[in-house]
């Protein structure tokens, strides 16, 4: 049984870190984080391995362990969010409370995954050497692929939707009406930009975003109606591309706004490279939130005009 506790550890780990997301956390610039999650993993995976052996001994006042784990899952949960909160004054894009809340969360539920795999892992063990009488080895290296099975089973089951799958992103005009009103695409108004220096820094470096609900479908167009998740989309660019702006430029903000009879979204961002291709790569990649789903249920019976997805 000793060795398939280090087993179940081991697949916990190694659950926790095929769902690490590199780009979207920024691991490689915090290598501090990184090592925390890896620790909170074995701290999980510890518990989930331990579970077998302390029912098969009814050990029963052990598994009180397990709400404890969780009220600590839920510390660093309220952590994350408390650290990300603090660095938003910081950020010249931020992520907005909506991205923080749906980081935050990811957190603890991945420490879960690394107890589940564990768990399983141990238990199939149990369940093919003692009942099925299989010998140790074959239960060992049998149990250990239905850990990793069931690690990228939740895997697929806990990874998220992204732009892509539920819009069409291109590229658009950048221009000014009446002398200072930005418009972006065949949207209008997106804001005024008094300075000249500022409308010439729009037109020379600023591209011009579209991201159009596929399929006309009103669940996607709801979703890209959802104001934290147009915010996750600018915040996305900002990251991956950056910026050309400083704190005191707030004419260079990017403002997604929703033209309201295509229900598309419109943005114009001013990148440090203006590579229209990874403009679009970025705008692609970026998550879909969970809390943006579901939302504006009265778009059902409007009549989204514009082309289709293909």
């Amino acid at each position: 049984m000793d060795k398939i506790f280090f087993i179940g550890i081991i697949v916990g780990i190694i659950s926790r870190l095929i769902m690490l997301n590199l780009d979207e956390k920024q691991y490689p610039t915090q290598p501090n984080i990184l090592t925390s999650q890896i620790v909170l993993a074995f701290v999980a995976s510890s518990l989930g391995a331990l579970l077998i052996p302390a029912l098969i001994n009814r050990s029963y006042t052990s598994i009180t362990f397990l709400s404890l784990a969780a009220e600590q899952f839920r510390q660093v949960r309220s952590n994350r969010r408390d650290t990300l909160q603090d660095l938003e004054s910081t950020q010249l894009v931020p992520r907005g409370n909506s991205f923080i809340e749906e980081i935050a969360r990811t957190y603890e539920i991945r420490n879960y995954m690394c107890i589940v795999t564990s768990f399983i892992t141990v238990a199939s063990f149990w369940g093919l050497n003692k009942e099925v009488k299989l010998s140790d080895n074959p239960s060992i290296i049998i149990s250990t692929i239905i850990g990793l099975i069931v690690a990228f089973i939740l895997r697929k089951l806990l990874s998220r939707q992204s732009i892509s799958d539920i819009a069409e992103v291109s590229i658009v005009d950048i221009s000014f009406e009446d002398d200072c009103v930005l418009k972006v695409g065949n949207l209008k108004g997106i804001t005024n930009v008094g300075l000249k220096s500022d409308r010439e820094r729009y037109i020379k470096h600023g591209i011009g975003i579209e991201i159009r609900p596929k399929n006309n479908s009103y669940t996607n167009a709801g979703i890209l109606s959802y104001p934290g998740q147009r915010q996750v989309i600018c915040y996305n660019l900002y990251s991956r591309l950056g910026i050309f702006r400083e704190s005191n430029e707030p004419a260079f903000t990017p403002i997604p706004r929703v033209d309201p009879e295509t229900r598309a979204l419109y943005i114009a961002f001013i990148p440090m490279e203006r590579d229209e291709r990874k403009v679009i790569e970025a705008v692609k990649s970026c998550p879909v939130l969970e809390s943006a789903k579901g939302k504006n249920l009265s778009l059902k019976n409007l009549k989204i005009i514009g082309k289709e997805s293909e």
